[in-house]
C-alpha cells in the first residue's frame, strides 16, 4: 500500500475530476445514514468489504478499510454530521491514485424520502497517466449509478434501518 495526499473536507469538491452523482431514496435521511454505519449494507448496494477500525461512536476521526476488487483501502472520516452528511478520505491504499476523498449529503425531500448527493473527486497517480485517469473515471461514474440504484433498491425494501 502507498500512502495518498490527506486532502481537505472541501476537496470532493474542489479536487481534479470532481463527479456528483445523485439519488432519490424513498426513506428518510436517518435511516439511509444508519445504513452507512452498518458494514454489511456496503456490500449489498456497492460491493466493498468494509471493516470499521474505530471503535463507535462514530466521528470525525473514525477509521475503516475497505476492500474492493481486490483493492484495499485506508480510510479517514474528517466530516461526520449524523444524519445528513459525511465525507472521507482515502489515506492509503493499492489504487493507482495520488488523492481520492467523497462527501455523502442527504437531503430531506419529504418525512420519507431524500435525496442522496455523491460527490468525489480523485487524482490520478498510476500508470498510463491522462488514458488511465480517464479510464477510472468513465468506469467509477458507471459503476456508482449502478451502486446508487442498488442502495435506493436495498434501502426500499428493508425496514433494518428504520427508527
Amino acid at each position: 500500500m502507498h500512502e495518498m495526499t490527506k486532502v481537505k473536507d472541501d476537496y470532493p469538491f474542489s479536487g481534479p475530476n470532481s463527479t456528483t452523482l445523485r439519488q432519490v431514496i424513498n426513506k428518510p435521511a436517518a435511516a439511509v445514514f444508519e445504513s452507512f454505519k452498518d458494514a454489511a449494507a456496503w456490500k449489498e448496494w456497492i460491493d466493498l468489504d468494509v471493516t470499521w477500525t474505530s471503535e463507535k461512536p462514530f466521528g470525525v476521526g473514525t477509521t475503516r478499510t475497505v476492500i474492493t476488487r481486490g483493492q484495499t483501502i485506508e480510510e479517514y472520516f474528517f466530516i461526520w454530521d449524523e444524519p445528513h452528511h459525511m465525507a472521507f478520505r482515502f489515506d492509503r491504499g493499492t489504487l493507482p491514485l495520488a488523492a481520492f476523498a467523497e462527501d455523502y449529503t442527504l437531503t430531506p425531500l419529504s418525512d420519507s424520502s431524500c435525496e442522496l448527493a455523491w460527490t468525489y473527486a480523485y487524482e490520478w497517480g498510476g500508470p498510463l497517466g491522462r488514458l488511465g485517469e480517464r479510464a477510472f473515471g468513465l468506469v467509477f461514474a458507471r459503476s456508482g449509478k449502478s451502486s446508487l440504484l442498488k442502495l435506493a433498491k436495498m434501502m426500499e425494501t428493508t425496514n433494518k434501518y428504520d427508527a
